[in-house]
């Protein structure tokens, strides 16, 4: 009886496959051509980009490396290219490599982008399954300077463990870029949907369990803490999403000074979805984190903070910065709608002969 019930309720792989795709198409309708995403890009994306393109510049080089879950349109990778940070030698963009799940969509893009290097695969996948031809190809590709990992899920998925394939993948990532082929530094740009209803109840337990823990064993993150937020608890039931704004970028940021790098978090915003709002109402949370290679310290005369010291003291330097930056709202920021939905418009009827 239980089986002929499993079997009535399990969904075919390929009805699954539609409707996922199909819901993803009407949220990239809403979301990725509108005119609140394209904010986004122009007041986070680019200018984190244009700092990172600085620093490539000063090693000899004139256009980033990028890797992007880029959507259909393509348009960050348009908008980079306008912005002169990434190359197209006519036929493609021989520095940018893209990623996308959905075969459909992934035709798309490979005929938006030319002869760009692309992957139909699943990021988590693509990083994690490291004995597949597929993943061997993505890591013969590393690094990048920037690292786009725009999903349109959760973090913390309720049918995954606590650690969840999406978190591995990240911080695997990280992990491998520290190893000694590499060790320079990076960007990624990560964006969520904080939505706790269909969240793993036992990761929010674990990331409030850390919070709690930092705020005995530091007088003044507890301090900081009380200021902005007062209680943990009160924090996570009415804002979640500014909970994983805190959360999550300090938990990078921990990571990140495990492999060996000092992590910043300059850009940090959300938005509500639906908008107009109907139910169920969830937001999206955007947030950067630039990644930079703390090298080795020579011996001298003069005593120098050893390279553990540094890294200790820049992690520090990013949970004080959590606590002190603002956190953007993009539904309330002022400005022109109009204006921006006609940008992506632009970007989208441009040719590549167009830039």
């Amino acid at each position: 009886m239980a089986d002929h019930q499993r079997n009535e309720t399990a969904e075919d792989p390929r009805l699954r496959d539609r409707r996922l795709r199909e819901s993803k198409q009407r949220e990239h309708k809403q979301d990725y051509t509108g005119p609140v995403k394209q904010f986004v890009r122009k007041h986070a994306w680019v200018p984190a980009a244009q700092s990172r393109h600085e620093i490539v510049r000063d090693e000899g080089r004139e256009h980033l490396r990028y890797f992007t879950l880029c959507a259909e349109e393509a348009i960050d990778v348009r908008l980079f290219r306008k912005e002169k940070l990434v190359e197209s030698d006519g036929r493609g963009y021989p520095d940018i490599v893209f990623c996308e799940h959905f075969p459909d969509q992934y035709a798309v893009i490979a005929e938006s982008l030319g002869r760009t290097r692309g992957f139909l695969a699943d990021f988590k996948s693509l990083v994690l399954d490291r004995n597949e031809p597929k993943s061997e190809d993505f890591y013969s590709e590393l690094p990048f300077d920037v690292y786009n990992l725009d999903f349109t899920g959760m973090c913390f998925p309720r049918g995954d463990p606590p650690f969840s394939r999406t978190l591995d993948a990240i911080v695997s990532l990280v992990d491998e870029l520290g190893k000694p082929r590499y060790q320079k530094g990076f960007d990624i740009f990560l964006t969520f949907r904080a939505d706790r209803s269909n969240e793993n109840e036992e990761a929010i337990k674990q990331l409030k369990g850390h919070v709690r823990e930092n705020k005995r064993e530091r007088d003044w993150f507890r301090n900081a803490f009380v200021e902005r937020y007062e209680d943990v608890g009160r924090l996570l039931d009415s804002k979640y999403h500014e909970f994983l704004l805190l959360t999550l970028p300090k938990l990078f940021g921990s990571f990140g000074m495990d492999a060996g790098f000092r992590v910043t978090c300059p850009y940090r915003l959300y938005y509500q979805r639906p908008n107009p709002p109907s139910r169920p109402l969830f937001y999206m949370i955007s947030f950067v984190l630039s990644f930079d290679w703390v090298k080795e310290r020579r011996k001298s005369l003069q005593r120098l903070c050893s390279r553990q010291e540094i890294l200790l003291h820049a992690y520090t330097k990013l949970l004080q910065q959590l606590f002190k930056q603002d956190i953007t709202n993009v539904n309330k920021v002022q400005f022109d709608y109009d204006l921006y939905e006609q940008e992506v418009k632009e970007l989208l009827a441009l040719s590549d002969e167009e830039f």
